[in-house]
This record gives C-alpha cells, structure tokens and sequence, in this order.
C-alpha cells in the first residue's frame, strides 16, 4: 500500500506537471495571438486612416484641377478677347496708317511752296520786325533816360520840400511860441490893468470901451454877444445895466471870437438879478471919469 501509494503521488505529480505545462503553453498561445490580434487592428486602423489621408488628397487634387481649368478657361477666354481687340486693332491701325501716308503725302504737296513764302516772310516782316525793335530799343533807352532825369528831379524836389517844410515847421514852432509869449503878455496885462486900476487910471489905459447884451444867465454865469473879434478881453471887468440902473459887475472868464463868458463877481441888488436882453458896458475907472469932468 505503501509502494503504491507512492506510485500514485509520483503518476499524479507526473500529471500535475503537464497539466502545467499546457496550462503555461496555452496561456503563451493566447498572449501572443492577442499582441498579434491587436497589431494587426493597429495596422488596420493605420492602414484605414492613410487611405482617409489618400482619398482627401485626391479630392483635393482633383478641387485644384477643376480650379486651374476654370482658371485656364478664364484666362483662355481673356486671351482670346484680347487677341481679337489687338486684331482689331491692327485693323484700324492699317486704316490710320493708310490715312497718314496720304495725309502726308497731302502735306508734302502744300509744303512745296514754304522756301518761297519763308524767304518772303523773312523779308518781308522779319526785317521790317528787327528794324521796328531796333527804334523801340532806341526809344527806351531815351525814355530810360529822361526818365532817370525826370527822377532826380523829383528827388531835388523832394529834397528841397523837405527843406522848405523844416522851415516850415521851425517858423510855425516859433509862430507857437510867439503866440504863447503873446497870450501870456496879454494875460499879464490884463491881469496887471485890472490889479492896479489906481495906476492904469493916471496912465490913461482902461481898456476899449464896448457895448453888448446878454444871451444867457445860468446862475453865476452868462454869455455876451461881444467877442474877441470886437476888442473883448480876458478878465475885463463889465457892468450889467436894466434901463440905466447898474444891477451887477461881471468878469470874462473865456472868450470866443463872436462871445464871451462871464462871471457875477459883484451884485448890486439881490432881488435884481441879470437876465436875457440887459445891456452890458465895460467898467470905467472913477479917476478916468473925475478927470474927465476936470477937462
């Protein structure tokens, strides 16, 4: 029992182990049919998506054919236009040239005569020309002439009436400074006659005697109908008469050449006051009048 025991341990070992074996075998087989299976789908897919690749290509090659025959289709057509129009053109340029060979031979023929009618020409007005500019430039050269003559005489003028008025200027200048030396003398007198009546009495000079009437009154102020033009001077003194009452004593203070204007300075009667029409007589000294009344 032993022995056989041991015989079906070793018989069974012997099967466990080839029983192994065709398991480790079948289970090489089928790792390497699955490596295979999925290298051949591989291949497939790859082989699949360069025929994708191809066919996409071909359509586009095909896309650019159709393109490039449309456009020799355009392009043939554009020559064909323009081979008819250069045509065309050599038609009418035919024509042109036809027409300007005759036109020059027409232009030969009316050119004939041109050496005789430019040497006529040449005669006949050129030299006429030549001669005629000839005397302009003569004649403009003595206008240039009297011309600069005319100019420096103008510029003599003008110096002499700049000269002429710098004098004018320095006589009109001390004509100012006459008339200003003048206006203060008269000034001066008339102040000095009408400080010192005393003394103007016994010399005599009270002034022009003048007459006039009243335009205005406002207030302290009125107007006489006597100017400058009648002997009317600054700071004279005039007595204000209403039917030959003495009513007021006035002073000019402003003359024009027809007026004058004056200033209340002495008021005889209050309730008298001068007005519009009241007659106007230059104040004479008491002593002028007293020695008067001795003569």
């Amino acid at each position: 029992m032993h022995t056989l025991t041991k015989v079906l341990v070793i018989v069974n070992l012997v099967l466990c182990l080839i029983l192994s074996q065709y398991v480790w075998i079948s289970l090489a087989g089928n790792v390497q049919w699955r490596e295979r299976f999925e290298w051949e789908r591989n291949a497939r897919h790859h082989d699949k998506s360069m025929l994708e690749r191809a066919y996409n290509d071909l359509a586009a090659v095909r896309d650019n054919n159709r393109n490039s025959v449309s456009q020799s289709t355009a392009e043939l057509a554009a020559l064909n236009a323009t081979k008819q129009a250069l045509e065309a053109w050599k038609v009418e340029s035919d024509l042109a040239r036809t027409d300007a060979e005759a036109a020059a031979t027409d232009l030969l023929k009316a050119i004939e005569p041109f050496r005789e009618i430019s040497q006529s020409y040449d005669r006949d007005v050129v030299a006429r020309l030549q001669a005629t500019v000839e005397s302009l430039t003569e004649r403009k050269s003595q206008i240039f002439a009297q011309r600069s003559e005319q100019l420096l005489k103008v510029a003599n003028a003008h110096n002499l009436y700049a000269e002429r008025h710098e004098q004018y200027r320095q006589l009109e200048f001390q004509q100012y400074l006459m008339q200003e030396e003048l206006e203060n003398r008269l000034d001066v007198k008339a102040r000095y006659r009408w400080l010192r009546p005393d003394i103007q009495a016994e010399i005599g000079d009270n002034g022009p005697v003048i007459f006039a009437k009243v335009d205005w009154v406002t207030g302290n102020s009125m107007q006489l109908n006597k100017g400058r033009r009648d002997g009317v001077e600054l700071r004279q003194k005039y007595t204000i008469t209403r039917n030959g009452v003495t009513i007021a004593v006035v002073d000019v203070v402003e003359v024009q050449n027809e007026s004058c204007e004056c200033v209340i300075i002495d008021l005889v009667n209050r309730s008298a006051q001068p007005s519009k029409g009241d007659e106007a007589v230059t104040k004479m000294f008491m002593s002028r009048i007293s020695s008067r009344l001795r003569d």
